[in-house]
C-alpha cells in the first residue's frame, strides 16, 4: 500500500494536484488539514479540519489498514487512548517536517507544501506498507530530494 501524505497546503490547490499527477499510482492521498479549501478543490485527498479550514472536515481520521492502522489529525498531540491500536500517527500544523518512532509508532509530520518552517522548500511524505515494513520517506517539493526517510520492521 502506498499512501501520499501532504498537510498545511494553505490554498495551493494547484501544488496539490500536480503531486496526484507526478504520483497518480496512490493508494491513499491523506491531507493533515489547513488546505483551506472545499473537498472538491483538493480530491482525491482525504483531509482532516486544520485550525485555518473552515469547511467540512472531520477532526481526525481513523484509517484502518491491513499493514496496521493509521491516525491523521492536525495537531501533533496524541491521548493515550488514540495511542491503542495505531501503527502510523500522522499530524501537520508546524510546518517543519519529521519522522520519528515513538513507543512504537512511526510519527509523521509531511511538513508543508507551499509555506515551509524548516530546511526545505516545502515537502510531502510517502508511506509504504506492507506486511514485511512500514516505511515513510519525506520529499521535497521541487528537488524531490529525499530529506529524511524511517522504517519499522
Amino acid at each position: 500500500m502506498k499512501i501520499l501524505i501532504v498537510s498545511d497546503s494553505h490554498r495551493n490547490d494547484e501544488l496539490l494536484m500536480e503531486l496526484v499527477k507526478e504520483y497518480p499510482k496512490m493508494d491513499l492521498y491523506l491531507h493533515a488539514g489547513d488546505s483551506e479549501s472545499i473537498p472538491e478543490y483538493i480530491y482525491p485527498f482525504d483531509s482532516c479540519l486544520g485550525n485555518c479550514d473552515s469547511y467540512p472536515f472531520d477532526e481526525k481520521r481513523f484509517i484502518r489498514t491491513e499493514f496496521g492502522n493509521i491516525l491523521m489529525k492536525h495537531f501533533p498531540y496524541l491521548t493515550d487512548k488514540e495511542k491503542e491500536n495505531i501503527k502510523v500517527f500522522i499530524h501537520g500544523h508546524t510546518h517543519r517536517y519529521k519522522a520519528e518512532i515513538i513507543d512504537n509508532i512511526l510519527i509523521i509530520n509531511p511538513g508543508s507544501i507551499s509555506l515551509s518552517r524548516d530546511n526545505s522548500n516545502g515537502s510531502f511524505a510517502i508511506l509504504t506498507m506492507d506486511e514485511h515494513q512500514i516505511k515513510v520517506d519525506v520529499i521535497d517539493i521541487f528537488s524531490k530530494v529525499i530529506l529524511t526517510s524511517l522504517q519499522i520492521m
